[in-house]
C-alpha cells in the first residue's frame, strides 16, 4: 500500500550534512503488532568442549504487545506461550527437539500493549558436525495462533582444522564464570544498536589444534566507504584447545551509519577471518543531536519549509519534542499503536539511502530518492541501462496517479537526473 500518495508536498530544499555520523531508522517488521506471536531469534554457536559438538543456542525475543493477555479472576493479565525448535537432518529425519513454556503476569492493561516490554527465552542444543534445517515455532496459547521461522544450518568439523573460528557474536552485555565460560548475556537481534553511548560485545571461540600456541587477534572496524574507524589487536598464547574470546566495544569511537568487522585470527598454523556487518539505529525518536537533525532534514517533502527552518536551531530536547509531536498529529490511525505514515515514511528514506546513494551523496537527496519518497514505489521500472547511442535511462510509470518520469544517468557512474521534460509532473 503506498501510504504517502495523498501527502500533501510542502516543497523541497537541498540540505548538506554529514552522511557519515548518521543512524537510520530501524524498520519494523510488518508481522510484529498484527495479533501473532512474532519474535526475533538470533543464533549463537559455541565449540564444544568435548572437541565433538558445536552447542547452538536458539534465542528469541518478544515483544508484550505481541503476546495476548486475557484478564485472570483477581489482579491482572497473563499471557501464556511456548517456543519450539525442532532440527532437522539432509534427510529429514528430527535429529533433537525442545520446547520452553512461558508465563507473564502484568499488573495493568497498558503493559499487555507495551512495544518496550520484552521477554527473552533460549534453547540449547548440541549437534554434530553436519548439515541441518532449523524449525522454530511460537504458539500463543491464548489465541492459538503461532508464528515460524526456517533455517538451514551447517555445522563444521572444527577439529579438522588446525586454527578455527567459531563466528563472530554481537552482545548487549555479557559475562563469563570463574571457569572462563560465558555464563550469561544479552544478544544483539539483527546486529543493531540504538545507542551512541556505553558499549557492546563481540564473542568468538577460537579453535587451535596446537596448545600452547600464541595467537593474534585483530579487530577492524570499516565504515561504508572503506575508512577505518577502530583497528585493534590483542595476543594471547592458548592454554586449552578452545579459547573464549569476549571483545569488548565502545560505542562513542564508531561514529557511521554501518560498519563491516573484520577479525583477523593468526598463529603459526596459518590465518583465519570472520566479517559481519552491524548498523546504528533510532526507533520513535533519535537520540543524538545528528541523528535528530538528519531525522528532521528528511522530512523536508512533508513538513513545511518554514517549520524546519525554526527547528534546525533549536535545542536538541526541543527537536525531539517537536518530532515526536508532528508525528502523533500526522498518524493516520491513532487506534494502532503504531505509527504507519512515520514507518512508510522513513522506509522509503532507508531505501533510497541504499539503492540510490551515489558520489558522496546521500539517496533520499537524489531525484530518484525524491520521487520514491513523494510518490510511492512505482508500479513499473523500465531500465536501459546499455543503449547505442544513448545514456543509460530509467521509466518510472505510477498509473494509478497517472505520472510518469524518466530519469537520465548523465555521467555514466549511476547519479540519474530527472529529465528536465518532466519536472512539471512532480507537481501536478
Amino acid at each position: 500500500m503506498k501510504f504517502l500518495k495523498t501527502l500533501l508536498i510542502f516543497g523541497f530544499i537541498a540540505l548538506i550534512f554529514k552522511p557519515s555520523l548518521l543512524a537510520q531508522y530501524k524498520e519494523e517488521a510488518a508481522q510484529s503488532g498484527v495479533g501473532i506471536p512474532f519474535f526475533m531469534m538470533a543464533l549463537h554457536k559455541q565449540l564444544g568442549a568435548d572437541l565433538k559438538h558445536t552447542q547452538m543456542l536458539i534465542m528469541a525475543e518478544f515483544m508484550y504487545d505481541d503476546l495476548t493477555f486475557i484478564k485472570n479472576d483477581t489482579l491482572g493479565y497473563d499471557a501464556d506461550f511456548e517456543l519450539l525448535a525442532a532440527v532437522y537432518n539432509e534427510k529429514h529425519n528430527v535429529v533433537q527437539t525442545q520446547t520452553l513454556s512461558k508465563k507473564i503476569h502484568v499488573p495493568n492493561f497498558d503493559l499487555t500493549n507495551s512495544r518496550n516490554k520484552k521477554v527473552f527465552l533460549t534453547i540449547k542444543m548440541d549437534l554434530l558436525p553436519g548439515k541441518y534445517q532449523l524449525f522454530v515455532k511460537s504458539t500463543d496459547i491464548n489465541s492459538n495462533k503461532n508464528a515460524q521461522r526456517k533455517i538451514d544450518l551447517n555445522i563444521q568439523d572444527f577439529t579438522k582444522h588446525p586454527l578455527f573460528v567459531s563466528g563472530l557474536s554481537f552482545m548487549k552485555d555479557a559475562t563469563f564464570d570463574s571457569s572462563g565460560n560465558l555464563s550469561n548475556f544479552l544478544p544483539s537481534f539483527g546486529n543493531n544498536f540504538n545507542l551512541r553511548s556505553g558499549h557492546f560485545y563481540i564473542y568468538s571461540d577460537i579453535y587451535s589444534a596446537k596448545t600452547p600456541e600464541k595467537i593474534e587477534l585483530r579487530y577492524l572496524f570499516s565504515g561504508m566507504k572503506g575508512t577505518v574507524d577502530l583497528d585493534t589487536s590483542i595476543v594471547f598464547t592458548t592454554k586449552k584447545p578452545i579459547t573464549p574470546v569476549l571483545f569488548k566495544v565502545r560505542k562513542n569511537l564508531l561514529k557511521q551509519n554501518k560498519y563491516n568487522l573484520e577479525l583477523t585470527v593468526k598463529s603459526s598454523a596459518g590465518v583465519v577471518k570472520k566479517n559481519q556487518s552491524f548498523s546504528f539505529y533510532w526507533t520513535e525518536v533519535p537520540n543524538t543531536e545528528a541523528d535528530i537533525n538528519a531525522a528532521l532534514s528528511e522530512m523536508i517533502y512533508i513538513m513545511p519549509e518554514d517549520s524546519l527552518d525554526k527547528y534546525r536551531k533549536a535545542s536538541l530536547a526541543e527537536k525531539k519534542a517537536f518530532f515526536k509531536r508532528f508525528w502523533k498529529e500526522h498518524d493516520p490511525d491513532p487506534a494502532t499503536r503504531k505509527n504507519e505514515l512515520k514507518n512508510e515514511y522513513f522506509r522509503r528514506v532507508n531505501y533510497a539511502n541504499r539503492q540510490f546513494s551515489v558520489m558522496g551523496q546521500q539517496g533520499w537527496l537524489t531525484d530518484r530518492g525524491r520521487i520514491l519518497i513523494k510518490f510511492g514505489y512505482p508500479d513499473d521500472i523500465e531500465r536501459h541501462p546499455f543503449e547505442l547511442g544513448t545514456k543509460p535511462y530509467e521509466i518510472w510509470r505510477y498509473y494509478s496517479l497517472r505520472k510518469i518520469f524518466v530519469f537520465e544517468d548523465e555521467t555514466g557512474f549511476g547519479d540519474y537526473r530527472l529529465d528536465p521534460a518532466y519536472l512539471d509532473m512532480e507537481f501536478r
